[in-house]
């Protein structure tokens, strides 16, 4: 009798399952929907980028963005084939609020509230050497729709139905504000200029400004997005029969986001 009630709590907990493992690192079984998993008040706690950009003449660009304890650090290298020199700069953005909110309802809004730090180092013409802090604050709030994507096949890779999403915006709007300091080394002087305050508000078709997400990761309390763009092109013409190629519009981009979101 115990065998028999044992079957169907098992045959019910299988009937009571309606969602499987869709991203790589999904949980194998979800007593929840894809769906309900997907919805709630999400914040940021960890992010990742990396891109690389190459021209024609074979110099690259380097960027790499990591989050640590709400703070992400950014490093840009331009390197310079020809002449085997490269120049680096980096930023910060402190993250005061970075909140997404996915509803069942297929609409989703988000609150950005971050403070960005640039530093630059250069000469200028008279010879004196500066270090320059730009730091400007920032707010955003967006609103769209979202709809999971079906089973497609691209290239050699295959995504399952509902492994990723489509986070179309619809409306955006934001402010931002911010200072200049120049730090004039040689000369031993400091400037600040004072930055004024700019605000917009813009609208959408959906689908103008879309989003696709990869669901790496969903469980009930975390979930991984990732996005990956790539883009490579070449220009060519023909002319009495001959083909050409112009090395000047040959170009390779790539770029890899990894985003961290918690309930």
């Amino acid at each position: 009798m115990k065998k028999v009630v044992l079957m169907f709590a098992a045959a019910g907990l299988l009937l009571a399952t309606p969602s499987c493992k869709k991203g790589e690192n999904d949980p194998f079984l979800s007593l929840s929907s894809r769906k309900a998993r997907f919805a709630g008040t999400w914040d940021l706690t960890g992010y990742t980028f990396n891109s690389t950009n190459t021209e024609p003449n074979g110099d690259y660009q380097t960027s790499a963005s990591t989050l640590t304890n709400g703070v992400i650090t950014s490093t840009d290298t331009d390197f310079d084939v020809s002449n085997g020199t490269s120049t680096t700069n980096t930023s910060t953005i402190t993250l005061n609020k970075a909140q997404y909110v996915i509803n069942k309802d297929g609409t989703w809004t988000s609150e950005m509230d971050y403070t960005a730090t640039n530093t630059y180092d250069y000469t200028d013409i008279w010879g004196d050497d500066h270090t320059v802090t730009e730091t400007s604050n920032w707010t955003s709030t967006e609103s769209g729709n979202w709809s999971f994507v079906g089973k497609v096949k691209e290239g050699d890779v295959t995504y399952k139905n509902k492994e990723r999403a489509m986070m179309n915006t619809l409306v955006s709007s934001g402010t931002s504000s911010g200072n200049e300091v120049d730090n004039n080394t040689t000369a031993g002087t400091t400037q600040t200029t004072q930055n004024g305050t700019s605000s917009w508000t813009n609208n959408y078709y959906s689908g103008e400004v879309a989003m696709t997400i990869e669901i790496d990761q969903l469980k009930g309390k975390e979930m991984i997005w990732k996005i990956i763009e790539k883009n490579s092109g070449t220009s060519s013409w023909t002319n009495n029969g001959t083909t050409n190629t112009s090395t000047d519009d040959v170009y390779e981009s790539e770029e890899w986001y990894t985003w961290t979101i918690v309930k």
